[in-house]
This record gives C-alpha cells, structure tokens and sequence, in this order.
C-alpha cells in the first residue's frame, strides 16, 4: 500500500526557507512515504464556492483547508503545513490508527493530521461541511478556520477540551496533547517541550492580516511588554502626523472642493437662479409654494399633480445663492415652504429661512424609501430631512412611502402619508397603428446600472412572448446587445424625452412594463392608464391594495421572467375588465389624494 505526505502551497511564490527545512525533515523520517504538492496545477478551484471564493480573496491558506481535506478523503496518508518540522521518528503513532493534535488554545489543529484509510470520518465530513457553503466568508475568516470546524466534528464523538492525555475516539482517531505536536503557543511565550515531543509547528499564521503577524513576530523576538511599548509609541507618532497632515493639506482640500464647485457655476446655473427668484415673486403672501428640482423628472411631475404653487429650483452650491433664494421667499410673505425631495443646498436654504423668520414653516415632501438611499446622494438627503426635522428646522414630512410611514412616525418625526396622481394638462391623440400585428410592450426609465429598474429580466420576459416587441427610452448599449443575444425585438431612442413626448409615445403601445425592485409611488403607471394602456408593475408600492387589480397587475416574483410574461399576456386578454376597476381606482385616489394634501397643508 502506498503511503503519501501531502502539503498545499497556494499563490505562486517561492517556498520560504523554514518550509524546505520542514519538508526536509519529512524524507529524513519519513523515508518511505511519497510526498504530493498540492498547488493551482493539481486542484480544480472551481469545485464549489468555499474554494473559489477563498482563492479569488487570495486566502491561500483557506484554500489549502479545502485542499488537504480532499487529498486526505481520497488518498489518506499524512498532511503537513509548511512550517511544520518532524524532529523524531513517529512509527509508533502511526501504527496505531488516525491522529491529530491540540494546540494551546484547547482546539484541535490540522497542521498535521494523519488520515490512516482513504474516506475517514473526519475528512468525509469536513468535506461535506465545505461543500455546504454557499459562500466563503472573507468578513469572518475565524468562524471558517480547519481548527474550529475539526474540533466541533471531534466534539460530537467524545472529544474533550484541555484534556492533558490522549484521547481515543471512536473510528480508530487519536487526539494527542499539545506537547507532541505543538510545544510552542502561537507567540512563544507559553512553550511545552517533553519527551513527548516529535513535531514542532512555527505557527507561520499566513491567514491572518500582516499587521497582526508583524505584532506577533516582535512578541517571539523581544517579548510582549517591549512590543507594547513600541507599538503605542508608533502610533502616538502616526496619530501626530496625521494631525499635522491635515493642517497641511487642508488648503490643498479647499482648493480641490472650490475648483470643483466653481465648475458647476456657469451661466446656465446662474440664469436657473434668477429664474427661480422671478417664478417665487409671482407668488407673492401665497399660503406655499412647492419647491422642486425639474432635473428630477418623477419628482417634478408628482408635485406639479399634487400642489397648485410649484416654483422650479435646482441645487444651490453657494451662501449667497441660498440667501436669495432665501430673501425672495421671505420679502414675498410665503406662509410655507414645501421641499421635494432634498436637493443639494435645500437644505441649508431650509435652515437660513427658520433662522430669518422661525414662524415659516418649512415641509417636506421626500419621495425616496431607505432601499433606495444606496446612492451617497440619496443617503445624504435622506439623512438630512431626519436631523433637520429633529432639530425642528422643518415642521412636517411627508412620505409617498405608504409602509414607511409607522418608521418615521416611530421617530418621533411629524410625518404623514401623500399619494401621487395623474391627471394630464395635454391631449395625446396617438395611438397604435391598426395594422399593427406586434405586441408592442413599452420599457420606460430602465437604466442598465441600475439593479432597481429590472431591466434585463424584463426583457428576458418579453422574449418568451412570439411576435412582441420592445420600446425602449432611454435605448442604451447594452440593452440592443442583450435584445440580439435572447432574440427579442427592440424599438426605441437613446435619449430621454419629455415628459410630454414620453407619454405619447408610451400611448402607441399594448401595454407598459415597469416590472422594478424598489419604488414608492411611481408615476410612469398612473400616466400609462392615463393614455389607454395598462401598465403591470412590481410588488413594491401601495396602488391597487384594496382592489382587484391587484390580480393583474402585480408581478409578486420580479426576477421571474415567466411570471412576468403571464401577467403580460393576463393582462391584455383583459384590458377591458382592468379599465373598469382602474376607474374606481383612480376615483377613490383622487379623493384621498386632494385630501391627503388640505391636512399637509394645515398640519
């Protein structure tokens, strides 16, 4: 029967001296067994996720985990690590059957483990445990260590911590005390060398960070107080340049912040800000006047739906734009100030209003949920509107998030709900060709890069469907790549459009799909019905909760291309049904709506 050492070196480099030494020692006791390296050559990475994910984090030595425990099922024989030496011959223990070792922590190691048969009970099972993973942790490396995994496997047929005697366990498996196999502790400061003694592990520790390993070698060289005391003079000295680093890079900083700002002020920013100031002195002693960034498309339409005074304003990047945007509002004796969304520097014009004149009251009318704060913009508006709000510089919230509304309430917030409509200021006389065969879907405001518009599992819907078609705006790269490679026709423009020019075209089509992740209370399915075309969505929003439409226009399941499909064709086969209940709908909204804002407006 043949007999094999195995030892895994992963991540291309050179073995370091310690481990030719080590493997040295292998062939001068060891003389009969054939020694195996276990490298990139020999193992296949891809064999589940525990390996690949590990090897893609370069954690070679989780790796070489998986690795030994493998050869060993397959081969049996020896494993060694690499800093692993044999100082005396050790027949006696292998005659005797299976073996590992514990270390100073009280854990079995598997720095060497001796599996006597192939498929023995501790390399089976580990192996099994490796294969359940359906990740590599690369967070928690410690919960994944070959110490802790070996050692609950050991526990469960009788093994027993800081026991200071072999141990015999079922299978034919010996636990040997730590002076066997490891006399040193992992920093060398606890050692435990007797007669009992035949290997020593150096405890080389390549799977932890640098800096910790770095520690660890000056507590073996020069002892833990010395090592302390050099540490924390370090750091005094790191934490006193970094001081002075700020000091001197701070106008560096302020340059870089200024240059980047001066880039946005141009004359378009500068005509916005006068245009701003001419649309609020036409509101002069109004009760409100909405405020809303028209570079957010959804946002503008829903506040221009909602409120009678709506008053364009993009972001402001200086002190003395915010002051005349300010001063207008104030010199005009505008009672309240509504702000959608929260616009870079609204904030600020927020605080200076309440400063000037605390009996103004400043709302908010946020149309975004926490899903959808991923972006820093997002987060930061987000977070903004909840200090401002605590601090009592804005007076009331409102959310278009119907299942948010017991969060904010909960903290403490005056917040209350408000439900978008849609009720169209222009004719749209379009519509789709009679001798038109395709089914034409129309596919609006899916941005490639982001996850939460669900486009390519849409499209993937639509190709299940014969003879249907796709219009697409904004058409984008990868969009017309993806269409040719699962076959499904594609219609569309590259660049946005109007709202206007959106919805007529939207009013040429069959049917709209707006199948997202994560909205609050979008537009696009109120302005699709608005122009005789149904629209399905995702399960993502409060619309169509206490009614049957519920039935056949929610997509439950949003990554399921064929639950989609269905609810397509569902769908068409009963527009007429669908546009009855839509009218109900659409009845019972406006009247919650038009009140729903009469008590924002006087809270």
């Amino acid at each position: 029967m043949k007999k094999y050492i195995h030892y895994c070196w992963f991540g291309g480099k050179p073995l370091p001296k310690l481990a030719n030494k080590c493997i040295e020692s292998w062939k001068k006791f060891l003389p009969d067994f054939e020694i195996i390296r276990w490298d990139e050559s020999n193992v296949d990475l891809n064999e589940c996720p525990f390996i690949k994910e590990a090897y893609d984090n370069k954690a070679w030595a989780f790796v070489a985990d998986y690795a030994r425990t493998r050869a060993l099922k397959e081969m049996g024989g020896i494993y060694f690590d690499t800093d692993m030496e044999v100082t005396k011959n050790i027949d006696n223990l292998l005659k005797k059957g299976s073996f590992l070792g514990v270390e100073d922590t009280g854990f079995v190691n598997s720095a060497v483990w001796y599996e006597k048969e192939s498929n023995g009970y501790i390399s089976s099972l580990l192996l099994e445990k490796y294969r359940s993973f359906e990740h590599f942790d690369n967070e928690n490396r410690s919960d994944v260590a070959i110490p802790k995994l070996i050692t609950e496997i050991l526990t469960d047929i009788g093994f027993v911590m800081n026991s200071k005697c072999i141990q015999e366990l079922e299978h034919n498996i010996y636990i040997y005390p730590r002076d066997y196999f490891y006399p040193y502790s992992y920093n060398w400061e606890n050692n435990m060398f007797t007669d009992n003694t035949c290997m020593i592990h150096y405890f080389d520790a390549t799977w932890i960070p640098l800096k910790d390993r770095i520690e660890i070698n000056m507590v073996r060289k020069i002892g833990r107080s010395k090592t302390f005391k050099i540490l924390n003079s370090y750091r005094r000295i790191k934490s006193i340049i970094r001081k002075i680093a700020k000091v001197i890079l701070f106008p560096i900083v302020i340059y870089r912040n200024y240059k980047r700002k001066n880039l946005r002020i141009n004359e378009k920013y500068l005509n916005r800000i006068e245009n701003t100031i001419e649309s609020i002195n036409k509101y002069k002693n109004s009760e409100y006047i909405a405020i809303h960034n028209s570079d957010f498309f959804g946002v503008t339409s829903a506040s221009k739906e909602l409120f009678k005074y709506n008053v364009d304003c993009g972001e402001l990047y200086r002190k003395k734009d915010i002051a005349k945007v300010a001063n207008a509002i104030l010199k005009n004796n505008i009672k309240q100030i509504i702000i959608n969304a929260m616009p870079i520097g609204q904030d600020k014009l927020a605080i200076l209003i309440k400063k000037k004149n605390p009996n103004v009251k400043v709302k908010v009318y946020w149309h975004g949920s926490n899903s959808q704060v991923l972006d820093s913009y997002g987060w930061k508006g987000n977070t903004e509107i909840i200090k401002l709000m605590k601090k009592g510089i804005i007076d009331c919230f409102a959310t278009c998030k119907k299942s948010m509304l017991n969060f904010y309430l909960s903290q403490g917030l005056n917040a209350c709900f408000l439900t978008n409509i849609v009720s169209l200021d222009f004719d749209v006389d379009e519509k789709k060709s009679k001798g038109q065969k395709d089914i034409r879907i129309g596919l609006y405001a899916a941005k490639c890069d982001d996850w939460r518009k669900n486009m390519f599992t849409q499209m993937a819907a639509v190709s299940l469907i014969p003879n249907a078609v796709i219009d697409m705006v904004p058409l984008n790269d990868s969009a017309i790549e993806f269409a040719k490679v699962i076959g499904v026709k594609l219609d569309g423009v590259k660049n946005s459009l109007s709202r206007k020019d959106l919805i007529k075209r939207m009013s040429k089509n069959d049917i709209t799909m707006y199948v997202t992740f994560s909205e609050c209370a979008p537009m696009m399915p109120l302005e699709s019905f608005e122009v005789g075309v149904p629209c399905i969505t995702g399960n993502n929003h409060h619309y169509f909760e206490e009614s049957e439409l519920e039935d056949y226009l929610i997509v439950n399941n949003e990554e399921n291309p064929e639950e989609i499909k269905n609810k397509l064709l569902f769908c068409l086969e009963n527009k007429d049904k669908i546009f009855k209940l839509y009218e109900e709908f659409k009845k019972k909204n406006c009247e919650e709506a038009e009140k729903d804002v009469k008590e924002f407006l006087k809270r």
